[in-house]
């Protein structure tokens, strides 16, 4: 009986922790038909987490059922933040890397499809 008590107890922690955690996350949002979403990230200088950056915006979109893209807007980048936002924009289709001005390519596809209505 005790330990049926102590397992109980245990699940409704459980139960309690994980609907605390559920407010900590991203709220679902929904887009209208004709909306889209476009995050601009403008990087200067160097910038050792833009990998991360990027990683987990892309994580809240998904979880979010966000459609849409990200545009990195690079300026005085040094090596290895540019090589980072390349290899970014070159694996993930809805990522952009602009740098220094340059006129966005903006008909790259997004990375998960419109949800058919």
């Amino acid at each position: 009986m005790y330990r049926a008590l102590v397992i109980i107890a245990a699940l409704l922690l459980c139960l309690l922790l994980m609907y605390l955690a559920a407010g900590a996350f991203p709220v679902k949002v929904g887009l209208g038909r004709n909306s889209r979403l476009r995050i601009l990230l403008e990087v200067k200088g160097r910038e050792p987490r833009l990998e991360q950056s990027v990683t987990e915006l892309l994580f809240i979109m998904r979880s979010s059922r966000l459609y849409g893209d990200i545009l990195i807007q690079g300026s005085l980048l040094d090596a290895d933040t540019r090589a980072a936002a390349l290899k970014l924009a070159e694996r993930h289709g809805c990522v952009t890397f602009i740098e220094d001005g340059e006129s966005p390519w903006t008909r790259k596809t997004n990375c998960w499809k419109y949800p058919a209505r």
